[in-house]
């Protein structure tokens, strides 16, 4: 009996070491109230919660969808311990080049409560920050808090820089979300609670690492009078190397523009895929 639970727990060790390197690609279409027609099929690639992995960099899926991409987002926790800084920063550099990044503090991105994003440079950090996207005189924008927990949030700052036009926050945890100060954003991209990480049949995700509730712990959620958010599994692993019935992902999500007046979000189309 012992060999045989012995056996069990190396097997599922061995998968779970397995699939949490089994990117699984995600692509969601989302309506944005306000957004200008000539932004309709704008593409973000959403990374978070690299934890050092990089991967993701040299899969054929990244290239492809970097290539298609008009802008690429990153929603925090970009180092871990173990593995090498430079390399992820080296990495994320050359996707800089290719096309604009922007990003996100999370709250693995603080030592002794400091932000330390070394070596890669601070171009791009939209911590509290709100920038235009624009397309000629149309316009949308982009905006970021730090990590909610670890940094310092500054809402009032932020609404301030921002026009009039359809607005997306990036946050690393989801649960900025559920602010009231969120309801100025029609969505909300996060990363943080890695879809649980390990996740059990009939019981779901012992740990969620988000009080949006309603057991939410990643993909697409409509917040009632407030906006959608999309909270990425992430791309790497804390605590423990391995992942159970929870796929890392790479997340593509491409902004609608109303087809009519006065139309507001509405589930649109998620893909997946298998690499």
């Amino acid at each position: 009996m012992r060999a045989l639970v012995a056996g069990l727990a190396l097997a599922g060790l061995t998968y779970g070491l397995v699939e949490s390197r089994w990117i699984r690609p995600v692509t969601y279409e989302v309506v944005l109230a306000g957004l200008d027609p000539s932004f309709d099929g704008f593409t973000l690639l959403h990374l978070s919660d690299l934890h050092g992995r990089v991967e993701i960099f040299s899969r054929s899926i990244f290239r492809r969808w970097l290539n298609s991409a008009d802008l690429v987002v990153v929603t925090g926790d970009l180092y871990h311990p173990a593995l090498s800084r430079r390399r992820l920063a080296s990495a994320l550099d050359d996707v800089r080049r290719r096309r604009p990044m922007f990003l996100v503090s999370g709250n693995h991105d603080y030592h002794r409560g400091q932000l330390d994003l070394r070596p890669l440079s601070p171009d791009g950090l939209l911590d509290n920050m709100a920038v235009p996207i624009r397309r000629g005189d149309r316009v949308w924008w982009l905006a970021g808090l730090p990590d909610l927990v670890t940094g310092h949030p500054k809402w009032d700052s932020l609404l301030s820089q921002i026009g009039s036009g359809a607005a997306v926050l990036l946050s690393h945890r989801p649960d900025a979300a559920v602010n009231p100060h969120a309801r100025r954003f029609q969505l909300v991209l996060s990363g943080h609670t890695h879809g649980g990480q390990v996740v059990f049949p009939l019981v779901g995700a012992l740990v969620k690492h988000t009080k949006v509730g309603g057991g939410y712990v990643a993909g697409r959620r409509d917040i009632p009078d407030g906006p959608v958010v999309i909270t990425s599994r992430g791309l790497g692993t804390s605590e423990l190397p391995v992942r159970l019935l929870c796929r890392p992902e790479l997340v593509r999500v491409v902004l609608r523009a109303p087809v009519a007046d006065g139309q507001t979000t509405t589930p649109g189309k998620v893909s997946t895929g298998i690499i």
